[in-house]
């Protein structure tokens, strides 16, 4: 675990923007210990950071920011980790629905092109009427030239 040091003053808090953290002790400077994970984010707002307690190396975060362990970082990870279930047994969820309506669909199809076969058997074709007319028409054209060729 790291070790930079810190200018703090009697409430345990860095109010000093302008002394940045190092890597070297000096006089008025404080050791803090900073886990491995954590040293970016710490050197980014080392400032809003303050001791936990006078003889402590140890960190208490603001409100505002996240705490500098582990544990923490542990449980986003979990809570991201839930979520990430959460929408994969959606996802299969969804996949089953759409399953379901897809083969209610095939059905629904199906029943239309039954329902519409049957009606169409059950329907006399008009053109069988108009073909039988034509028929006779053709016919009968014959027999009138034929009639008035003599």
């Amino acid at each position: 675990m790291p070790i930079y040091y810190v200018k703090s003053d009697s409430d345990n808090k860095f109010p000093d923007k302008d002394t940045t953290p190092v890597l070297e002790p000096a006089d008025n400077l404080r050791a803090v210990s900073i886990p491995t994970t954590s040293v970016q984010y710490f050197l980014r707002y080392w400032w809003m950071y303050a001791f936990k307690s006078d003889d402590s190396q140890e960190l208490k975060a603001p409100g505002n920011l996240p705490p500098l362990d582990n544990d923490y970082l542990q449980e986003l990870i979990d809570q991201q980790g839930k979520q990430i279930e959460q929408q994969a047994k959606n996802i299969e969820s969804l996949k089953t629905e759409n399953k379901s309506l897809k083969s209610a669909n095939e059905l629904t199809q199906q029943g239309l092109m039954e329902a519409v076969d049957y009606l169409s058997s059950k329907i006399t074709p008009a053109s069988t009427t108009t073909d039988t007319g034509s028929a006779a028409t053709s016919t009968a054209a014959p027999a009138s030239s034929a009639a008035s060729e003599s």
